[in-house]
């Protein structure tokens, strides 16, 4: 399924991206507001049409552009090129463990470079979410808590990332 989602057409990522926002859609709208589940159906159908087809478009140009370094590897070892890169021993060929090394060096330039973006956005999210939880519902404390979330990925997949360079690097030579 993770091979497919990586070399999936922008279109059937945001069929995918629509199927998983539906029903959080449809629950936060119900929870959160005062809304009958008629209501909330048809609202939350309505924010996921509008929403999904970006989602899903930025979603193929990340990972897209994220597979740029692997573009050199033959179709074949792509799978075992982009397992090196997160995880599992560093392969025995030289080949793909450059071409995993040079994945995760681009992962990391992309996310260094965005991390002042990601982070300002999270914690304005945590504010505004914060504020919905206090005057509004207490649903909003899920959302702080997702948002939350958020921020400690943005903090520590660079971390991550840069000890798999380590292990990567270390190994080669």
């Amino acid at each position: 399924m993770n091979a497919w989602l990586l070399r999936a057409a922008w279109w059937k990522l945001s069929i995918v991206v629509g199927l998983l926002l539906a029903p959080f859609f449809v629950l936060l709208f119900r929870l959160i507001g005062d809304r009958s589940w008629t209501a909330a159906v048809v609202l939350a159908v309505g924010v996921t049409v509008i929403c999904a087809p970006g989602l899903g478009y930025l979603t193929a140009n990340e990972v897209r552009d994220s597979m740029a370094a692997a573009e050199e590897v033959p179709e074949h070892e792509r799978a075992l090129v982009e397992r090196a890169a997160r995880r599992g021993p560093v392969p025995d060929d030289e080949g793909q463990r450059e071409a995993a090394l040079h994945l995760v060096e681009d992962r990391l330039l992309a996310l260094r470079a965005t991390r002042t973006r990601a982070l300002t956005f999270s914690a304005v999210l945590v504010l505004v979410t914060g504020f919905f939880a206090v005057a509004q519902s207490a649903w909003w404390w899920i959302a702080v808590a997702a948002t939350l979330a958020l921020v400690a990925l943005v903090l520590t997949t660079p971390v991550r990332l840069e000890r798999r360079v380590e292990l990567l690097r270390r190994d080669g030579g």
